[in-house]
């Protein structure tokens, strides 16, 4: 059995140790979170709503990845959160880990990126996925996940690029350009747009099923084994 040591916390990292699994996911929930109260990313946040409430994507991001883990662990599938802390590691540090676990794995690697997308209108909504440009093995990952998000979600805006035949939007986010495995990175909602905010990042439903989604594309590409 392999293993490395989390940067962020200390331990071991167990690599490739569940025999059912096909691939370790390497989960990244973007930005920092909240220490002592207070937010460790500028910016990166909702506006103050009317009813009070602001929704903070790393806090966000951090609620969606502690859910994958204990889906995956609950079911057998290998796992790393690279970033179990609150602190906001930088894009930099988050990639070495992931290509150092990748190149010590005895399994495949897949990345995914975790966030909730924001603009300076409130009327820019929907949900996205990310690849980098061109054709990759992490289309497939992405579409599935589309997938998965267009059924969950029916009536709410798709985001998507029509120009390729897939359904992925393209950009060379650092974290999904530069790690050395399929990776993608996905827009979960608007958190400035009101009703994105307040159906689906603030409440506990509406994260779960947000999780729900990702989990059930970790489950269809480990039964297909395609990547």
């Amino acid at each position: 059995m392999e293993a490395t040591i989390c940067p962020h916390c200390g331990k071991d990292i167990n690599l490739g140790s569940v025999q059912e699994s096909n691939y370790i996911w390497l989960f990244d929930n973007g930005h920092g979170g909240i220490i002592d109260g207070k937010y460790q990313t500028s910016g990166k946040r909702s506006p103050r709503w009317d009813d009070g409430s602001i929704l903070y994507e790393g806090e966000f991001n951090r609620a969606i990845v502690n859910r994958l883990v204990k889906l995956c662990k609950d079911n057998g599938i290998d796992y790393v959160n690279l970033v179990d802390t609150q602190k906001d590691v930088s894009l930099g540090e988050r990639v070495r880990s992931a290509n150092k676990i990748a190149k010590s794995a005895k399994k495949k690697c897949i990345y995914i990126s975790i966030h909730a997308n924001g603009f300076d209108k409130e009327s820019a909504n929907g949900w996205s996925v990310y690849t980098t440009p061109g054709t990759t093995k992490s289309d497939k990952i992405a579409t599935t996940l589309y997938e998965k998000a267009a059924a969950e979600f029916p009536g709410e805006k798709m985001r998507r690029d029509t120009r390729d035949g897939d359904p992925d939007k393209e950009a060379n986010f650092y974290v999904i350009k530069h790690t050395s495995m399929p990776a993608i990175l996905s827009e979960n909602f608007f958190m400035t747009n009101y009703s994105n905010c307040h159906k689906y990042l603030l409440p506990e439903e509406g994260r779960d099923r947000i999780a729900k989604i990702h989990f059930q594309m970790i489950q269809e590409i480990e039964e297909k084994n395609e990547i």
